[in-house]
Parts: C-alpha cells; structure tokens; sequence
C-alpha cells in the first residue's frame, strides 16, 4: 500500500488533495512514455524500470494507494476517492473535539454519538463517493461539530508530512 501525504489530526485535507493530485499527475505522465523514457523516468524516480514500465502499462500503481492525514468530513473521504484513492485511513483527528482534547466516547454518551456518527458518515461517504445526494445527507447526519487546525500553523519541524519520502 501507498500512503498520501497529508497531515494527521488537523482536518485540513489540502495537503491530501495536493500529494493525490501530484501522484496521479506523475503516473499519467507515465502512459504516454515510450520505452527509452520510461528508462530515464525510472532514473528520475528512483525507481525499478520494471516497476515504471508496469505502472505506465496499467496507468496505476501495483499496490492500493490510500489517502491518509486531515481527512474528517465524509465530503473530504469523498474528494479523496474522486481524485484516486482506492481507500481512505482515518484517524483519531475526527474525534477531537479541540485541537489536544479527544471526545470522551467511554464516558459522555453524547460524544460517544457524535464520534459514532462522524465514522459511519465517513464511511458512507467513502463507499457512495460518486454520489452527491448520498455524500450530502451522510454529512447531514454528523452529530456536533470538530475544531480542525490549519496545517500551515504547524510548526514545520512538527509537521508529520514533511517525514520520510
């Protein structure tokens, strides 16, 4: 599997959005390359030429590329899976109810149905990506609201994203 980049616990899906958009950008740049580019396109990728020659023949990656970071409305699960993703990771962001403070799904039924209803959204969001209506009353349906946090806020030396390849 394939991760995006984009940065966990905030719920600012931009970065998400950007990674999706530059991986598809680069592996549809692949389908139109001939033999000796795809060589150099290996080179430039750090890449297996066996690996660039297969993903430019199937015009997507050998592995399951899910979108993870910022994702925690069922709108950004079904941005996500319209751009590419074959499926979407989230995390505890979408049970924050503050910036450092979690719900309190054991102890406060309230935050409980709120934490319960968000998911289910999610994932009806995510199984109905390509429908609006379907999209719009999954979100209707989330109990409360949570308090995201732009990335661009983050310290750089904090930011998740910026780690690894």
């Amino acid at each position: 599997m394939i991760r995006t980049k984009g940065e966990p616990g905030t719920g600012d899906v931009v970065h998400a959005v950007q990674h999706m958009r530059q991986i598809v950008r680069e592996i549809k740049a692949l389908t139109v390359l001939g033999d000796e580019e795809l060589y150099n396109a290996a080179k430039v990728h750090g890449a297996p030429y066996e690996l660039i020659r297969m993903v430019a023949k199937a015009g997507k990656l050998p592995v399951p590329n899910f979108s993870a970071g910022g994702i925690a409305t069922p709108a950004d699960a079904a941005l996500m899976m319209q751009l590419g993703a074959e499926s979407i990771f989230v995390g505890s962001g979408i049970f924050m109810k503050e910036r450092a403070t979690p719900l309190d799904v054991e102890n406060d039924p309230k935050e409980r149905a709120e934490a319960v209803s968000r998911a289910k959204a999610i994932v009806i969001a995510t199984t109905h990506y390509n429908d609006p209506k379907i999209v719009a009353e999954a979100s209707e349906a989330v109990l409360g609201s949570m308090k995201g946090l732009a990335a661009a806020a983050i310290e750089e030396s904090q930011l998740m994203q910026t780690r690894g390849w």
